[in-house]
């Protein structure tokens, strides 16, 4: 069930006509380069500590050799001198994607989340015969040794071959006061040449997932950790990718509904595809098991030890968000007070009659505040979940 974006009439699904942006030099100068180069392709940054290049008429980036799959495209061209990048993109690249510094690492309670299981196969091969259930289950109690090793406390939403809804994984999140959650699962396709390993948070509210016809969605219990979403994915994704040498087929987002419904900061991993022999083969492999295992445990390390930072940056934008939101209320308050008086009417009306809420907002770019932040309006959430909004 999607629900459709419902800022304004004007963008209901398309997120780009209210949004705002950040100009190339702006992301130049949060970059740190000194210079940039066009090669009528891709837009291509690079300093001492991180290369980055953004793709002309796509949502793809590569940092560092990661793929990051943005929020929204880039808009204008760098030819025509008016090339820019979605604001929502700039801050979690900003805080989330770019930041070096480190503490000592935050022990954590981490639920391992195996797909599937019990009456649900997930997806399956035939040659050799597996069931993501099965592959799911070996890869997470594998994954769990390594982060135990590591000094991480670690639960299982299961360990055995049992059923257990969308609502207990989530649930179990909660029950188990877990810092972070980590659905582990297979992937499929029609293209049985189709391989790699792709690795999903949820979008900020208000933006489409990256697969193709992706709808956007309003607020949801998810977006409080956006930037901590963004970390952890990008974290062990880019240790996924490289360690394992699979294709990198990127850092993704999608509202999957342990992404959207998990209150801690939760990632959900497609390690490999059933649908390609090769591939079903390898991950059968004890040696490929072991390696997914020790580059989720760095990724997940390297988190751990930049969570500190992460909090401390996001606390600050979040100040500097209520700041400009307070100064943009004294202005429309400032306003009102000084408009003319209304002409009374001849002849009394009657009472409006209310059918439905709508936003309070001035302006489009007020629901693009950034993330980590619940609407400002409590009528945002009620009008998401109002009669008729609903699909």
């Amino acid at each position: 069930m999607l629900l459709p974006c419902v800022w304004t009439p004007s963008a209901r699904c398309n997120p780009a006509e209210g949004a705002e942006w950040r100009a190339l030099t702006h992301v130049q100068q949060a970059i740190g380069a000194t210079n940039y180069t066009w090669n009528g392709d891709s837009l291509f940054f690079s300093n001492s500590q991180h290369s980055i290049r953004f793709y002309q008429g796509r949502r793809k980036a590569d940092v560092d050799g990661t793929t990051v799959w943005l929020n929204i495209q880039p808009n204008g061209s760098v030819p025509g001198g008016d090339w820019r990048l979605g604001a929502v993109d700039f801050d979690l690249f900003q805080l989330s994607v770019l930041p070096q510094a480190e503490g000592e690492p935050k022990p954590l309670r981490i639920l391992l989340d195996p797909g599937h299981g019990g009456d649900d196969d997930g997806a399956c091969s035939d040659n050799p015969p597996l069931k993501e259930k099965e592959l799911t289950l070996a890869l997470a109690k594998k994954i769990a040794g390594h982060l135990k090793k590591a000094g991480m406390h670690v639960d299982l939403t299961r360990t055995h071959d049992t059923t257990l809804t969308l609502d207990e994984r989530v649930g179990l999140a909660r029950k188990k006061k877990a810092d972070i959650f980590l659905s582990i699962h297979a992937n499929h396709a029609d293209n049985a040449e189709a391989t790699g390993v792709e690795t999903y948070v949820l979008p900020p509210s208000g933006y489409p997932g990256t697969a193709e016809g992706s709808r956007p969605r309003g607020w949801q219990i998810g977006n409080r950790n956006d930037y901590h979403n963004t970390l952890l994915g990008f974290s062990i994704h880019s240790k996924l990718a490289v360690q394992t040498n699979a294709t990198d087929r990127g850092l993704k987002r999608q509202s999957f509904f342990v992404l959207r419904e998990t209150s801690c900061p939760a990632v959900l991993f497609e390690f490999g595809f059933l649908s390609n022999r090769g591939e079903t083969l390898k991950m059968l492999t004890s040696s490929w098991q072991e390696q997914c295992a020790d580059a989720v445990t760095a990724g997940v390390t390297a988190y751990a030890k930049k969570i500190g930072a992460l909090d401390h940056a996001v606390a600050e934008k979040r100040a500097r968000d209520a700041e400009a939101n307070e100064r943009w209320r004294r202005h429309l308050a400032s306003v009102q007070t000084n408009a003319p008086p209304l002409r009374p009417a001849p002849i009394p009306l009657p009472a409006p009659v209310v059918t439905s809420l709508s936003y309070a907002v001035s302006s489009p770019s007020a629901i693009f505040r950034g993330t980590n932040a619940t609407p400002v309006e409590i009528n945002t959430l009620i009008d998401f979940y109002g009669k008729g909004t609903l699909e």
